[in-house]
């Protein structure tokens, strides 16, 4: 069994950023500053929001999120973009693993390093070990996981120089111990991707919503 449900854990983010979202949103306010066809300049501001304000801007074939939330720019064979972002019964609302594949490159990191991946990874490899290495889980996590200030697992560097360290240190006592970090998939979505994937189709509804014809 793999150590992290990656579409569990995406499904409990993404809830995550919806439901912060859901507060953030209110108030907003949308301005067309541009609007020709595939050609479009929408700024956004919202003032409950910790990031003020966002702006879309579309041309054919690109749609680029800017502003508090980084800057993403989305690339498709579409004419317009706008329309992958656009709510449909038919497909998902918020679709961050199809939506990563359309960053153009040199646009924003779509995945991060996750503390929480790599020490579920370590429990996994100690419960695998524990019959060959009786004692390992307590050395774990006292020597690893306990928060002590020389060992940093807060960043993918940090957790490899921590596992290197450990198994140096205990190599007399766990002959042959190694921790399979390179299996490990230490990577999450960024909040700040995952918050942007729900604030896409959002903007792309007030949007829609504003050139509705009344009556």
């Amino acid at each position: 069994m793999d150590a992290v449900d990656p579409y569990e854990e995406l499904k409990k983010h993404k809830a995550e950023a919806e439901a912060r979202f859901a507060f953030e949103a209110e108030g907003a306010r949308m301005t067309v500053l541009r609007d020709e066809g595939p050609y479009r300049h929408l700024r956004f501001d919202l003032p409950r929001a910790s990031w003020d304000w966002c702006e879309v801007l579309t041309w054919p074939g690109a749609l680029v999120l800017h502003g508090g939330l980084g800057s993403w720019l989305f690339v498709d064979v579409g004419e317009d973009v706008i329309t992958m972002f656009r709510p449909d019964a038919s497909s998902e609302r918020v679709n961050p693993l199809y939506w990563e594949g359309k960053l153009a490159p040199g646009s924003g990191t779509a995945r991060v390093y996750s503390k929480d991946r790599a020490v579920v990874y370590i429990r996994e490899a100690v419960a695998d070990l524990a019959n060959d290495f009786p004692g390992l889980a307590g050395d774990v996590d006292s020597d690893l996981l306990d928060g002590r200030p020389a060992t940093d697992l807060s960043t993918e560097g940090g957790l490899r120089a921590a596992l290197a360290a450990f198994e140096e240190l205990h190599g007399c006592s766990y002959e042959g111990l190694r921790f399979p970090v390179e299996s490990w998939d230490l990577e999450r979505f960024a909040p700040w991707f995952l918050l942007s994937c729900v604030v896409l189709p959002w903007a792309v509804e007030q949007y829609d919503a504003q050139l509705a014809p009344v009556g």
